[in-house]
């Protein structure tokens, strides 16, 4: 893409619009996600086979975002998005078809491929619309749309399976059905917002772009520096896909085993915790614009993976979703940070492409961690493994979890340069003004 195409007002629209985007489609998935795995599970999937299900959607996702992110630097963003948010309205509704766990892998894996249409796509659009120093701005709002839709789909889907199971008379099955056809409702909503209101903001750039293996390791025209920037950036992104998955679909399992609770009761805590962190997440990308993207994400990664490690060590409700509300706090000041450094550095012409290939690496990392943290979580459930303090075998994921996602963010602190609203790496622009 090459010219921009917005005035300011049409360019703070796109980025309103997209948030909003962001908040409905994250809603939807809000109400759903703390309820799917006791919904799998009762179709009857083990942790394990839960993993396998969380990995179809973050597969076909990895597969497809790089071919959409390329697809939209040619053609423009919108149509895409407009696509991909039209078929979360049908895969929504055909959550509530499937009678065994396998037919819902299959729903997965389809919506994974709507992800990757909406997603990596949007997040280009965003940047194509924002100038360089307003960035984790940007960025921080979207983020903060996302998980204000988190915080408040996991309430609310705690109301409706209620509303279902005590009010209007539902069986247990059909009351965890319930909350999927608000998804659909939401998915569309979506989408007609995006079609009234968003506006592609640079003009599609026709050339072709490889997208073998080759051509995404070593983007071509890329200078040496930032080369190895966007490779670490992958390792990253694809550590941290596999931690975060590691332990995602687990946590309601995790809750349930600890402290017997119900999938309700599970939904609300976790929406407390994420509400804790949606509050720092827009605050926070404005300060990355102002103190740097590294300073902002390794401080927000080690305390979020620290906290992570220690989830499994207390049996106290209270300090567990302390430490989920610190976790999640810390994310939220880091995802928008790193958000903003990935996009100073990918360059304008492949920024679709580039941002792709990075949900990509993330949704590879998840593949194998989603099965692998069920697998681990299955094979160590209720076991005593010779820790003190009788810690039992649940700790074993959240600590391979925690100490990949220290890692990552520790080689990102090495490695990668940041850059400054000129290209300028940061290090370099702060020695010419001593």
């Amino acid at each position: 893409m090459t010219s921009n195409l917005l005035s300011v007002s049409e360019a703070r629209m796109n980025v309103n619009y997209l948030a909003a985007l962001d908040f409905i489609i994250s809603l939807g998935f809000g109400l759903i996600f703390p309820l799917f795995p006791v919904y799998a599970e009762n179709l009857g999937a083990s942790a394990f086979e839960i993993g396998i299900i969380f990995a179809a959607f973050v597969l076909t996702r990895a597969i497809f975002s790089p071919s959409f992110g390329n697809l939209s630097d040619r053609i423009g963003r919108k149509r895409l998005i407009l696509i991909g948010s039209s078929l979360y309205v049908v895969f929504a509704v055909w959550f509530t078809v499937p009678e065994t766990w396998i037919g819902l892998v299959i729903v997965r894996g389809f919506q994974g491929v709507a992800s990757a249409m909406v997603w990596p796509v949007s997040e280009a659009l965003v940047i194509d619309s924002t100038p360089a120093g307003e960035r984790g701005a940007a960025m921080g709002k979207i983020v903060m749309s996302s998980n204000l839709g988190f915080v408040i789909g996991p309430f609310a889907g705690g109301g409706l399976v209620m509303l279902a199971q005590s009010t209007l008379g539902f069986s247990e099955m059909d009351s965890y059905r319930f909350p999927f056809y608000f998804t659909a409702i939401l998915a569309a909503i979506a989408t007609l917002l995006v079609w009234r209101y968003v506006t592609d903001a640079r003009t599609p750039d026709p050339v072709k772009r490889s997208l073998s293996i080759r051509g995404m390791l070593k983007p071509e025209g890329l200078e040496s520096g930032k080369l190895r920037d966007i490779r670490v950036l992958y390792v990253n992104a694809a550590m941290e896909g596999f931690s975060f998955s590691s332990i995602g679909p687990l946590m309601a399992l995790f809750l349930m085993f600890r402290f017997d609770l119900g999938a309700e009761w599970i939904s609300i805590l976790i929406g407390i915790a994420m509400g804790l962190g949606a509050i720092v997440a827009f605050p926070s990308g404005r300060l990355s614009d102002r103190l740097g993207r590294k300073k902002l994400f390794v401080a927000g990664g080690l305390i979020a993976f620290t906290a992570t490690l220690l989830i499994p060590t207390t049996w106290s409700l209270v300090v567990i979703v302390a430490l989920l509300g610190a976790r999640s706090m810390a994310f939220q000041v880091a995802s928008p940070a790193l958000r903003a450094l990935q996009a100073d550095i990918v360059p304008e012409n492949m920024r679709g492409k580039l941002i792709g290939v990075l949900e990509s690496m993330s949704a590879i990392g998840a593949v194998v961690g989603a099965p692998l943290g069920g697998l681990i979580f299955d094979h160590f459930y209720g076991k005593n493994i010779g820790f003190p303090l009788g810690l039992d075998g649940t700790l074993v994921p959240f600590a391979i979890s925690g100490a990949l996602g220290i890692m990552a963010v520790t080689m990102v602190q090495i490695y990668v340069r940041e850059t400054v609203v000129d290209g300028t790496p940061r290090k370099e622009r702060l020695a010419k003004k001593r």
